[in-house]
């Protein structure tokens, strides 16, 4: 009998290390918003004013997890130096540090992927297991030059009306990644009004949403139009991108016509706009509430009405594998289609003609569930330190903002407390990792304890 090599026991640090997908993705975005921070300390990235360790870091949060929300103007008060690094802890967390790093190893032929590369990688964009991570990497990298290549084109053409070229040519490459990336920073330099001075330029209204809804979508949904649109034969779409196409239409078609009609009982807001403007503001916020980020109408004087219907395009979010956060499209259709399945008695939740998977069923209403208590744990911690300056809705506008990672605000970001600014970066982080990833590596001790137990079933009464 051969004897069996004994088992080396781990180390220390051996035993501190992320073990699995979920917590090396958290490990990942929190390296990068410290090393982000950290630059955004440098005096070469301010125009001469100290930002401040917790405002540096809340800049660098809000990049990373391309969420949008601002506590200075990102075009007067960073440098170059400073939009630059801004600019890129957009592109790496847009992305994920797990996909730059596929993408940049598929570069190369002869490379190889480990098990917990691949892994990570699908983990990052929702990949199906089949599909070979390589090309995946490669498709999202034509996906990403492509569509920001000719965004800041357009854009950068725009601009050359107003600016000079060099700093037209920087607005329009700057806004075209935040847009693709969803993440809602501008370097205009006019304040905190984003491209409300842009409110009824078609340029500005066509390209910066499509960029949004391209990067929203997910490369899951993108890939397989690609294959569908190049065959002479097509065939039928998943069940996955019919859901994300048809609730995506149908959240921005029913947002936009909502928007115009409360807001045409706001004189506040459309009584100085045209017809086309308040039609194109109304296109452009339905749109940049799917977790983008810009607007073109005041926020803080919109209907509160209006503000309640953001409040849910934002929490609902864009699609599994983009850009965007939110609990996301496909979650919200498969708790709504697994709720509608409960009232009318049926014993499978479906979409459409085809059944779910029970697991599907159940991580959909676990995020959907965790979701809420992040949001409005996150409200209630500021209405406790902040409820005395601001209103309800204003704070949970503000924490549904952060965890859907749109960066939409009334104006009130800047002047919140450090506390507050605090829980504000904690649900930047956990909306753009994920609220079911987050909650697996902070709870990863009980949730190893709790798969070794099995517990004598009971029932309770319910409703």
């Amino acid at each position: 009998m051969v004897p069996t090599p004994k088992q080396r026991r781990p180390t220390f640090f051996q035993q501190l290390m992320p073990t699995g997908p979920a917590e090396r993705i958290l490990l990942s975005f929190t390296v990068v918003i410290l090393v982000g921070t950290f630059f955004l300390l440098l005096p070469q990235s301010n125009t001469g004013v100290h930002p401040g360790f917790l405002r540096a870091l809340f800049t660098a949060t809000s990049a990373t997890c391309v969420t949008g929300l601002v506590v200075f103007d990102t075009g007067s008060f960073w440098s170059t130096s400073g939009q630059v690094v801004i600019l890129l802890l957009i592109q790496v967390g847009g992305l994920g540090y797990m996909v730059l790093t596929t993408m940049l190893m598929a570069t190369f032929r002869n490379s190889r992927l480990r098990v917990r590369q691949t892994g990570d990688f699908r983990e990052s964009v929702a990949a199906p297991s089949h599909r070979d991570p390589r090309s995946f990497a490669r498709l999202i990298a034509s996906t990403v030059i492509i569509c920001e290549g000719l965004g800041a084109l357009f854009l950068s053409l725009r601009f050359l009306h107003d600016m000079p070229t060099g700093k037209a040519v920087w607005n329009g490459i700057f806004t075209s990644v935040s847009a693709f990336c969803n993440a809602g920073f501008d370097v205009l330099g006019r304040g905190m009004t984003s491209f409300e001075t842009y409110a009824g330029d078609i340029t500005v209204n066509l390209v910066v949403p499509v960029l949004i809804i391209l990067g929203g979508l997910g490369f899951l949904v993108i890939d397989e139009l690609r294959h569908h649109l190049s065959r002479t034969r097509h065939k039928r779409l998943s069940t996955h991108t019919r859901t994300v196409l048809a609730l995506s239409a149908a959240l921005v078609v029913g947002g936009a016509v909502l928007i115009f009609i409360l807001e045409s009982m706001n004189p506040g807001v459309f009584a100085s706009l045209s017809l086309k403007e308040r039609v194109l503001t109304s296109w452009f916020q339905s749109v940049t509430a799917r977790t983008a980020g810009f607007n073109t109408l005041r926020l803080g004087d919109m209907h509160s009405s209006s503000l309640m219907l953001i409040i849910v395009l934002m929490f609902i979010g864009a699609s599994p594998g983009g850009t965007g956060g939110g609990v996301k499209t496909t979650t919200f259709a498969v708790v709504a289609a697994f709720i509608w399945s409960i009232i009318i008695g049926s014993d499978q939740t479906h979409l459409g003609n085809r059944g779910i998977h029970t697991e599907s069923v159940k991580k959909a209403v676990v995020v959907f569930a965790l979701s809420l208590v992040v949001v409005f744990g996150g409200t209630f911690l500021l209405a406790i330190m902040d409820g005395h300056r601001f209103s309800t809705l204003g704070l949970l506008f503000e924490v549904t903002s952060a965890f859907g990672t749109v960066g939409l605000s009334t104006g009130i970001t800047p002047t919140l407390s450090a506390g507050s600014k605090i829980v504000l970066i904690a649900t930047m982080l956990a909306g753009r990792v994920g609220v079911l990833t987050a909650m697996l590596t902070l709870l990863a001790p009980v949730h190893k304890f709790e798969r070794r137990v099995h517990f004598a079933e009971d029932d309770v009464a319910i409703g």
